[in-house]
């Protein structure tokens, strides 16, 4: 799908490596690492966002340099690869890619300092733009990743190294819905400032570099949070239902975590016997227990609503583009659109 940006693709992998050639050891390594075997959709959002304009009327013109385009893709990949790595230090995850995960060969205290090292140099480069509504973009993105993740630790009761801490009872009682159940509102919420935010921020930013009009930069931004959303969703079901050997990680590893996505929200909300979810949720999460409970999920239809919700996410934002310049790199992110809900890892 993404073969006619290969080029500028590769060019961008070369910069992301080439930023971290220089970094000591053992940091440098293991960072190139972290930024290996990731799809890099967020860092193509943006190469399509400045090819869709370099090639109309815009005021970029056809001869504007992509280097600039190739800056702010690798700064973006960054950013996320910097919150992966805090994201599975907090979720205590064992593995990423079907790799291990950097927290599991650092200490802890080493491994939040390299996923602030990658940040750091994300901004740096957002910086060499020169582009202060950018630079702007950045950091409220990474506020609200920041404060999403913070949210879901507390909605998942306060867990500190996998314990119990009953004194975010408060806190964690501000998340269910009025069932006293973690809610769609609440998912949604979730979702929508660790994902669809940062894919918001790529198209986003990458518009104010091609300088895009304000009506078309709400297009983006609206185009790449209903595509995140869709991202997301579609990631939940294949939690449930993805190849282990294609996912990097176990089957039902956000259940493993006490996390509530929304095929099991779609699964609680449709099945007369709730037992084995409840049962995972309520800290039974032996692989005996989280099978039968991934077995419950997908043969109630809940996998199938879960769908259809990112695939209405996908139309939303593929209907986001109907008012940008109309050509092969517009008719690209619909593609991807549909990709990112019909994918199978």
């Amino acid at each position: 799908m993404l073969e006619p940006i290969r080029s500028q693709m590769e060019r961008v992998e070369r910069l992301l490596f080439d930023t971290l050639a220089q970094v000591e050891e053992p940091l440098g390594s293991r960072l190139r690492r972290s930024l290996g075997g990731d799809k890099r959709l967020r860092p193509a959002l943006v190469i399509l966002v400045g090819q869709m304009f370099a090639s109309s009327t815009s005021p970029i013109g056809e001869k504007a340099s992509t280097a600039p385009f190739h800056s702010l893709a690798a700064a973006v990949e960054m950013l996320h690869t910097a919150t992966l790595i805090h994201d599975d230090l907090v979720d205590e995850a064992p593995l990423r890619r079907g790799r291990k995960t950097l927290h599991t060969i650092w200490p802890a205290g080493a491994t939040v300092l390299a996923g602030d090292y990658l940040l750091a140099q994300a901004a740096s480069l957002i910086a060499e733009l020169e582009h202060p509504c950018i630079l702007k973009v950045f950091a409220e993105t990474l506020c609200t990743m920041c404060a999403g993740e913070i949210r879901q630790i507390f909605i998942t009761k306060g867990k500190t190294k996998g314990k119990q801490n009953h004194s975010h009872a408060a806190v964690e009682q501000t998340a269910l819905d009025a069932t006293g159940r973690y809610g769609r509102e609440d998912y949604y919420r979730s979702i929508e400032a660790k994902t669809a935010s940062l894919c918001a921020a790529a198209t986003e930013m990458a518009g104010l570099l091609a300088g895009a009009g304000e009506p078309q930069i709400a297009a983006l931004r609206r185009f790449g949070r209903e595509l995140g959303m869709a991202f997301q969703i579609a990631d939940d079901v294949l939690d449930f239902t993805g190849d282990e050997a294609q996912l990097g990680k176990p089957a039902g590893s956000d259940l493993r975590q006490g996390l509530i996505t929304l095929p099991t929200l779609c699964y609680l909300e449709r099945a007369e016997d709730n037992a084995p979810v409840n049962g995972v949720l309520s800290g039974q999460r032996d692989d005996e227990h989280v099978q039968a409970a991934i077995e419950a999920v997908c043969s109630s239809g809940a996998i199938e609503a879960a769908l259809a919700e990112a695939r209405a996410h996908a139309r939303q934002s593929q209907e986001a583009l109907a008012t940008l310049p109309d050509n092969d790199s517009r008719h690209m992110l619909c593609s991807l659109a549909e990709y990112v809900v019909e994918r199978r890892h």
